[in-house]
This record gives C-alpha cells, structure tokens and sequence, in this order.
C-alpha cells in the first residue's frame, strides 16, 4: 500500500492512488513517479499524479497507451486529453474521483513549492534530488514581470471602457474577470507563492478581500453594473497592492492617473447620457 497522509481519512482515494502506482510502476518506461497538488485534501479532491521519463519515446508511447492504462486502474466514466500533450485526464466511476496523469522528461525540474509531494516511484534518485534542489530555493518577486503587468493592468482601462462603452457587455464581463485574476496573480507574486489563477482563493485571502471580489460577480449586464464591476477592481488595486507596487518603486504614477481619469471621464458621459 502506497500511503499519502493527506489522504489517510479518504479511502476511495488511497484505494485509487494503490492501483494506479502499481500499474504506472509496472511499466519499465517509467523511471519516476510521485504525487503533487495541494497539501491538504478533502473528498472532492483530485489525484495528481506526476509521471517521469527517461526519453520523449517513452514519453510518447506511453501517452498514446494511456487508455489501456487508465482501463487496467479501473472503470471510468470518461477521459481526455487536457493541456495536450502533457496532461491525461480520468473520472473514474466507483471512486467519483478524478485523476492527472502529467507526463514528463527528466531531470525532474525544481520548484520552491516541490517540497510538498509524496514519491511513490523512483529507482534512479531523480525525484529525490529535485526535492533536495527545491528545499534550496525560495520565491522571489519578478521584478521586470510586475513592472510590464502594473503598465498592462493601466493600459488595459482603454479596452475595457471601450467594451462597456459599446455596449458589448459579455467581452465587458470577461474583462472584468481577467482584471480579477490580475489581483489574484498580484497577490501571488507578492507572497511568493505559486500562481494558480482562483484555486482555493476562499482560504488565501481574507474576508476583507473577497467581499471586494465578490463586488466583481455581477447580477445582471448593464453599464452600470459593469462600471460598479470595475470600480470593485480599482478599490481592491487601491487598498491592497498600490503600496507594494510603490514600495519597489514600480508603479507607474503618471499612467495610472491618466488612465483613472480617463475612466472617470468615460463612466460619467455614459451613464449621464442614459
């Protein structure tokens, strides 16, 4: 038995994680395995399992006999392809759970946060020396990435307004959403952490801060709402990260206030026009 703390009160999981190593394992294509993802699981849970090989030929074969594999752990109520050709996707039927399997080459890359796994396959010490690289390491803020974003998230106002302004108010909504995982990505990169878009969001941030994002989830497509949507974005940006951004002497003071007066400008002509 393969056992991983995280899913010692979950044995549908451990039972599924049990029959999936020993036919990943079996196969002599692969020289590495382990298990990533979060570090706490529940019943809704997914296994993320991280495949190694030695050659992009085992790599490939291995992903074209990814059917018969994924039949041989068990019944399946469906399975694909996701982030092809890396990722094979399984929702197995008896257990309602779902499976990754990622595939990769070796040597195993490091990561600040490839402390958190559990091998469970590795005769040739790869993935033991990425964990010992990754202990190592540490995130860091990228500094000439934050500066390019902090430009983008000002000039990205004039396309946004314009949407809302047109009245084409569904591209207007994924604006809003793409300006939301801009503050999530922010928020990321200043406690260096990984980015992972919206991903157990609930328990990154306090309450404080989602009651602003949640200002950002609209009832209804008008103008208005959508202007409302945006000026949650701005108030979120003010309160939370502007400081970080001028602590570092990156925030584009001039961009910003022409953009927000911009904005300003726009929404009021707008709107008094209705």
């Amino acid at each position: 038995m393969y056992s991983i703390e995280k899913f010692k009160n979950l044995p549908k999981h451990q039972d599924l994680i049990d029959r999936a190593t020993e036919v990943v394992i079996a196969d002599s294509r692969v020289v590495g395995l382990y298990i990533g993802g979060s570090q706490t699981a529940d019943e809704y849970s997914d296994i993320d399992l991280s495949i190694y090989f030695n050659t992009e030929e085992d790599l490939n074969s291995f992903r074209n006999d990814r059917l018969e594999a994924a039949k041989k752990i068990g019944k399946f109520k469906a399975e694909s392809m996701s982030g092809f050709p890396f990722v094979y996707v399984v929702f197995y039927e008896e257990e309602e759970v779902k499976v990754d399997f990622a595939y990769n080459l070796v040597p195993a890359e490091p990561r600040p946060d490839k402390i958190y796994f559990d091998i469970l396959y590795d005769p040739e010490g790869h993935l033991e020396r990425m964990m010992e690289e990754s202990r190592k390491m540490k995130w860091e803020v990228d500094i000439a990435d934050l500066t390019h974003r902090a430009k983008h998230y000002q000039m990205g106002i004039s396309y946004t307004v314009g949407k809302i302004c047109r009245g084409e108010f569904w591209d207007a909504l994924d604006c809003i959403d793409y300006y939301r995982k801009y503050l999530v990505k922010f928020e990321d990169s200043f406690a260096q952490r990984k980015q992972e878009n919206y991903r157990r969001l609930e328990k990154k941030l306090d309450k404080e801060r989602l009651a602003i994002l949640n200002k950002t989830l609209l009832s209804e497509l008008t103008q208005k709402s959508l202007f409302d949507g945006m000026d949650a974005i701005f108030e979120y940006f003010d309160r939370y990260l502007k400081d970080k951004f001028q602590a570092l002497g990156i925030f584009p003071e001039e961009y910003a206030k022409n953009m927000r007066e911009y904005y300003e400008k726009m929404k009021k002509e707008t709107l008094d026009s209705k």
